[in-house]
């Protein structure tokens, strides 16, 4: 895996100012909120650091205030700063303390004295930062691309916070990144806009940005990010009579995999069926397989955060089974072709029942809803090593891999999925 970090621009935007609705005349108002926002990345669509090619704040957003806190708005000093973050081996106290000492030496001819302490473990903080895996909103930006959070104090609202602060800053980023936009966001508190970058280059609206390294997703314990998975079932093509069965293979599949799969899953996955394929992780869907072969088919998506040409993390994917299988067959093939979305790259990493390709040997697996049972049982799926990767990305933020699920017997070119998409023709 190269070990070469992702560079790119950061714009970092002034989200629109925060509103209560039918509350306008409320005091003290909600502060402005400001968004850092990250460059176009292959996750943008689940919310990592992704891109926008518009600016927040821009024509018909609110007005960016121009007045400052006269005063430190806490009323008191000093200001104490805690840290929440996880114990990655990363020292955020020291990123932190930088970012403070910088408007130590820099804030005091245009914005109150920053008299913040910097204490990791404090119990009661003033301001706390917090490091996370990803920023889902800041204020009314709910975009996917934010890499830092903090409020924009105002002048023209002096009241003391009655709660801690929150700066937030997205995990992923080299110290030098982290440290800038811990500078970007203190400048908020201080009633710094971009503005001033002209004085303060750290409020710039464009800085460099250098991801970290992350390991591979056949490197990871559990490559499947979620924990909690969002299936649809498109049962369209299925006749109305067989519907109920095929729903009971399926929420038996989906079952085992809920209870650990023998422990090859983690025990904690859970899925939720959701009605529309645009809200799913995974679609799951029944076709005939008009060009030869039986079984299931499907194609993995995931993302590369780090920019290495290699999946980081699962995300979802597409199974179709194919429409010609005996309905007791559909919990095992639905059962392999989740194992391959979720985690597997090999025969040998499926869940015990799914590794030699043969139902008849697993009772548990002859067919769950009391439906008859083929008199002739399609086995092992063919080597993923003997097909082809899909390189068609589901959409242009996600990459996708592919593979089949077939009977014995079928000839490798009739296992394969065509670098152009899904071979599977409705």
């Amino acid at each position: 895996m190269s070990l070469a970090a992702d560079r790119g621009i950061v714009a970092l935007a002034l989200a629109f100012l925060v509103a209560l609705s039918g509350c306008a005349s409320l005091s003290p108002s909600p502060p402005v909120v400001d968004a850092a926002l990250g460059t176009p990345s292959a996750d943008a669509s689940d919310g990592d650091d992704g891109a926008v090619s518009v600016a927040v704040g821009g024509t018909g957003s609110s007005p960016v205030p121009e007045t400052r806190p006269a005063d430190n708005p806490w009323g008191r000093a000093p200001v104490v700063v805690g840290i929440d973050a996880a114990a990655d081996g990363r020292d955020y106290a020291a990123l932190v303390e930088s970012a403070v000492d910088y408007w130590r030496a820099n804030a005091s001819a245009a914005a109150y004295d920053p008299a913040f302490v910097v204490v990791p473990n404090a119990s009661e903080p003033d301001v706390t930062v917090s490091v996370v895996e990803r920023i889902d909103a800041c204020g009314d930006y709910d975009g996917a691309d934010a890499v830092g959070c903090a409020p924009l104090f105002d002048g023209d609202e002096p009241t003391a916070p009655t709660e801690p602060v929150s700066v937030v800053v997205a995990a992923g980023y080299d110290d030098r990144t982290t440290e800038t936009v811990l500078k970007h966001e203190f400048g908020h508190l201080l009633g710094l806009t971009h503005d001033d970058a002209d004085a303060f280059p750290a409020l710039s609206a464009r800085i460099e940005t250098t991801r970290l390294p992350e390991p591979d997703a056949d490197e990871r314990e559990s490559p499947f990010r979620e924990r909690t998975v969002a299936v649809h079932v498109d049962l369209s093509n299925v006749s109305p009579g067989e519907r109920a069965t095929y729903e009971a293979e399926i929420d038996h599949a989906l079952s085992y995999y809920e209870s650990g799969a023998d422990g090859v899953a983690p025990a904690n996955r859970s899925f939720e069926r959701v009605s529309a394929p645009e809200m799913a992780d995974v679609t799951l869907s029944v076709s005939a397989f008009r060009d030869g072969g039986s079984g299931v088919r499907w194609r993995r998506t995931g993302v590369d955060v780090d920019d290495d040409a290699a999946l980081e993390w699962y995300t979802g994917g597409d199974l179709v089974v194919d429409a010609d299988l005996d309905p007791s067959l559909v919990d095992w093939y639905v059962g392999a072709g989740f194992g391959y979305l979720l985690a597997a790259d090999e025969r040998a990493d499926l869940p015990p029942p799914f590794r030699d390709g043969d139902p008849a040997d697993d009772p548990a697996w002859r067919g769950v809803a009391g439906e008859r049972r083929s008199t002739t049982t399609p086995r092992a799926t063919t080597s993923p090593a003997a097909t082809a990767t899909a390189t068609a990305n589901k959409n242009e933020n996600e990459n996708g891999t592919g593979n089949v699920t077939t009977p014995a017997g079928v000839p490798s070119e009739n296992a394969r999925i065509s670098t152009a998409g899904a071979r599977v023709v409705p």
